[in-house]
């Protein structure tokens, strides 16, 4: 699955915008440069829950990947 095959089983990036709130053009340059706001992760899930739709894979999103050795451990320290 991609990002076009994700927004146009869930109606399309008219659709997934308005649902969002946001612009349709905004939506769009997301699909079409391959990766969407990782901000928009949870409401994308919800969206795709209510329509029936497969959960979107993270790599479709735009989290941080933490290479190996880049987690702090944070036990210990002062708050």
């Amino acid at each position: 699955m991609d990002t076009r095959d994700f927004i146009t089983a869930l109606g399309g990036y008219r659709s997934v915008a308005s649902h969002l709130g946001k612009g349709a053009t905004t939506v769009h340059t997301h699909m079409q440069a391959g990766k969407l706001p990782a901000a928009w992760y949870d409401a994308l899930c919800r969206l795709a829950g209510q329509k029936g739709v497969a959960m979107p894979p993270r790599s479709l999103f735009t989290f941080l990947a933490l290479g190996e050795g880049q987690l702090r451990d944070t036990k210990g320290a002062a708050a």
